[in-house]
């Protein structure tokens, strides 16, 4: 059996332990990136609303 494992330093990661976390760093940016979307458009209406009240 074949036994592959990735080294940082002195930290070796077996290779299924190295992928894991690469696709739940990468999952983790994705979710973050997503879950702004929603914020910045948020921030963006209330400025245009609080923008109105100030006109009013």
């Amino acid at each position: 059996m074949i036994y592959v494992t990735v080294s940082f330093g002195e930290l070796e990661l077996s290779n299924l332990t190295y992928w894991s976390l690469v696709s739940i760093t990468l999952l983790f940016v994705i979710s973050f990136v997503l879950s702004t979307i929603p914020l910045t458009k948020n921030i963006q209406e209330s400025k245009s609303t609080s923008t109105k009240k100030n006109k009013i």
